[in-house]
């Protein structure tokens, strides 16, 4: 799912320190420290930034117990362009493959069951880059979400087509599902720039809101900033092209139990929302950030271009020679929850990590501890004893992956 702007989140505005009450610490042995307040209904949860060596006593599996992916086989593991995928309760898993417009459902042992959807304008069909997600619906449903053709598409078990919602604009994004069938959705707004003559920061001033399960709109959640990029601009002011900073800051969100969790990168700060737009529960977290630097910024491009010819490298080089360092590195890289309804915030980086390492925090918003994940996986679903995501292998083939994890009660 990016003239000045401001740097920081849009704040409501709190009443006084002074009427906030139920104050209540938590901390324990291993340096983890949360303190819980209410302010006018509101709870207010700020936590220790956690030791790198407080890792959850959970375990995750070494190997993936199911890999779906092949190369050159010409059947429907042969994967195109992944976007999400969702296990059923039966344990069949469900892809959208938007390289080819569909969903794959394979069994549980990695057989395929079924193809549905396909590109198209007619119903249960998806136009390019679509479907973008898929997700369970109420009912044991499945709904799959095309932006481009402002609808979601729904589907039984099996795959038969059901209907399609027509999502109101401009809230055409869908972000994730509440478990009543709403839909938390966000729409792009206007640029804003920092200017540094031919050349800026510019960022959106997105839209987030929640949909009625009818496609309608029912709530609005507010603006917030939107992806960092370095923009070119026309003699008039116009934009004539641009590329995402490598260190951008922007807005992620998720469901988290019955609520919708917001956060802006500029700060480590998670904002709980109700259906209604209401806001519910503050999740902070202490983190320092340091900021880029123009070395910094120019030895990343200088690596990742590396293996170009030397005039291609050049020309490379030379494109990206007059972009600015952001402000500050982003203080989370992403937002997830669990099955458990735990909050899952990945870390933006952590020093000799293998793998992606997130802060994980409880129902309540308190701080547990930190969890590795597997090397060069993305996960797109996390259940209470299994990690559903997609990687590409050696060859660069994608994969999507199932791995078995084991909680040890914290």
């Amino acid at each position: 799912m990016t003239t000045t702007t401001s740097r920081t989140l849009p704040f409501l505005a709190l009443p006084l320190l002074a009427l906030a009450c139920d104050t209540a610490d938590d901390a324990t042995g291993d340096g983890l420290h949360s303190a819980v307040r209410d302010s006018a209904g509101i709870t207010i949860v700020d936590s220790a930034n956690p030791p790198l060596d407080s890792r959850l006593p959970w375990k995750i599996a070494a190997q993936p117990s199911l890999s779906i992916g092949s190369i050159d086989s010409g059947g429907a593991d042969e994967l195109f362009q992944v976007t999400d995928a969702m296990r059923l309760a039966d344990g069949r898993i469900v892809i959208a493959n938007s390289g080819s417009n569909e969903l794959r459902a394979f069994n549980p042992d990695g057989s395929h069951a079924a193809t549905f959807g396909g590109q198209g304008e007619g119903p249960g069909e998806f136009t390019s880059y679509s479907p973008t997600a898929v997700a369970r619906w109420p009912g044991d449903s499945i709904a799959a979400p095309n932006p481009w053709g402002m609808r979601v598409s729904l589907f039984d078990a099996d795959g038969n087509h059901g209907r399609d919602l027509s999502v109101s604009p401009p809230l055409l994004d869908v972000v994730d599902l509440l478990p009543d069938g709403k839909i938390v959705a966000r729409a792009r707004g206007g640029l804003s720039a920092t200017a540094t003559g031919s050349t800026g920061i510019v960022r959106s001033d997105d839209e987030w809101g929640v949909l009625a399960a009818d496609g309608t709109p029912h709530a609005s959640l507010g603006e917030f900033l939107g992806t960092e990029w370095w923009a070119t601009f026309n003699s008039d002011g116009s934009i004539a092209g641009g590329r995402p900073h490598p260190y951008s800051r922007g807005t992620m969100g998720s469901v988290w139990g019955d609520m919708v969790a917001i956060g802006t990168s500029d700060r480590y700060e998670i904002r709980a929302f109700s259906p209604d737009g209401a806001l519910a529960r503050i999740v902070r977290r202490d983190v320092e950030l340091e900021s880029p630097s123009r070395a910094v910024l120019d030895e990343y491009y200088a690596s990742r271009y590396a293996d170009l010819p030397d005039e291609e490298r050049t020309a490379a080089l030379n494109q990206v020679r007059g972009m600015p360092p952001v402000d500050s590195y982003p203080a989370f890289a992403g937002i997830m929850s669990d099955r458990a309804g735990y909050l899952w915030v990945r870390e933006y980086w952590v020093p000799e990590a293998e793998g992606p390492v997130w802060s994980v925090f409880d129902p309540e918003g308190r701080v547990q501890g930190l969890v590795e994940t597997p090397p060069g996986l993305r996960l797109f679903e996390i259940g209470e004893d299994y990690l559903l995501g997609w990687k590409y292998d050696e060859l660069g083939v994608e994969h999507v992956e199932v791995w078995a994890v084991s909680r040890t009660p914290t």
